[in-house]
């Protein structure tokens, strides 16, 4: 048997809660998108063959640590079945699309698929190593849609992003899942841009957290009182006005400046152009964007920087798609 899975890519919107101390530790808001696609086969082996991965720009260290990830909960579970990564195509790695968590859910479930185990969601989620720093990928795998993730309880050590973090020990902690509205949306990789590194990232979060409270406030009023009640709403106005205001302010800010001046201008063009709200999805550099009338904008974006950085998506309510033959 071969198992299938296709994966809708994550829009990361913002962290949430990266102050100094409160009740709970980052959040995020953040919902699927039917393309990009993270698209993943196993075949039955006797042990767990991830090399595949080394054709989508993992690095050896990471393939090592899922393996032995996946080796262990063998272990630990007694599974007699072992997996191989027949096929994949992923979107670029490190650009804000959730491909990280998206493989790792993925060779989890397969490999409890082909021992014909049956385990939950949330079995997944809490061994699949990922959600260090937010829970949007976690959830959107399962069933897409719009998350709003509160994190977990406040904990006093230094704050780190998702790939620095080996062991998750509390999951996120998901407040609400609406079906995102379907407004035509695009994205933009800003040609030129690069990915950030995980020194990059580790150096960033260091320098700049944790938050002044003024500012995890204001983020939270806007990802809250904004985002989260505009979808639940469908205000599309509000909903734009509030990605805009995330983009501003504090956090959001200082990853996009962690690229210099390309994503930044990139945003300015497609504001210029007639994009209603545009923001970078995670530390990027790509971009969303959205536009009531998306045909002219979208023809414009593609003008400027050719069709292979700028193409159509939509949301995704439903999740990852599941497969054998």
């Amino acid at each position: 048997m071969i198992v299938r899975v296709s994966v809708p890519s994550r829009v990361h919107l913002t962290l949430i809660d990266l102050g100094r101390a409160g009740y709970r530790r980052n959040g995020g808001v953040g919902f699927g998108i039917a393309a990009p696609r993270s698209t993943l086969a196993f075949a039955p082996h006797p042990g767990v063959d991830l090399r595949a991965l080394a054709s989508c720009s993992y690095l050896p260290a990471e393939i090592a640590s899922l393996t032995e990830r996946l080796e262990h909960l063998m272990g630990q579970r007694q599974l007699t079945q072992g997996l191989r990564l027949v096929e994949v195509q992923l979107p670029a790695r490190h650009a804000g699309f959730g491909t990280g968590t998206a493989v790792a859910l993925a060779s989890l479930e397969s490999l409890f698929l082909l021992n014909d185990v049956s385990v939950s969601p949330a079995y997944l989620r809490a061994h699949c190593g990922r959600g260090g720093a937010s829970g949007i990928g976690l959830s959107s795998y399962f069933q897409g849609g719009f998350i709003f993730d509160a994190g977990r309880r406040f904990n006093p050590a230094p704050i780190v992003g998702s790939d620095a973090t080996d062991e998750v020990r509390e999951p996120p902690l998901e407040m609400a899942r609406l079906a995102m509205p379907d407004w035509p949306m695009g994205v933009l990789v800003p040609p030129g841009a690069s990915a950030i590194s995980l020194a990059q990232e580790q150096a960033f979060f260091a320098q700049r957290l944790p938050l002044p409270d003024a500012d995890v406030f204001e983020i939270t009023y806007h990802a809250l009182f904004g985002t989260l009640a505009a979808i639940h709403a469908c205000d599309y106005a509000a909903f734009c006005a509030s990605i805009n205001a995330l983009q501003r302010y504090a956090w959001k800010r200082a990853e996009i400046d962690l690229h210099g001046p390309t994503v930044r201008a990139c945003a300015a063009h497609l504001a210029s152009i007639g994009c209603d709200a545009v923001a970078m999805s995670s530390i990027g550099p790509a971009l969303i964007f959205w536009a009531r009338d998306f045909d002219a904008a979208f023809a414009a974006a593609t003008r400027q920087y050719g069709p292979s950085a700028v193409f159509r998506t939509r949301p995704d309510n439903t999740g990852r798609i599941l497969s054998h033959d």
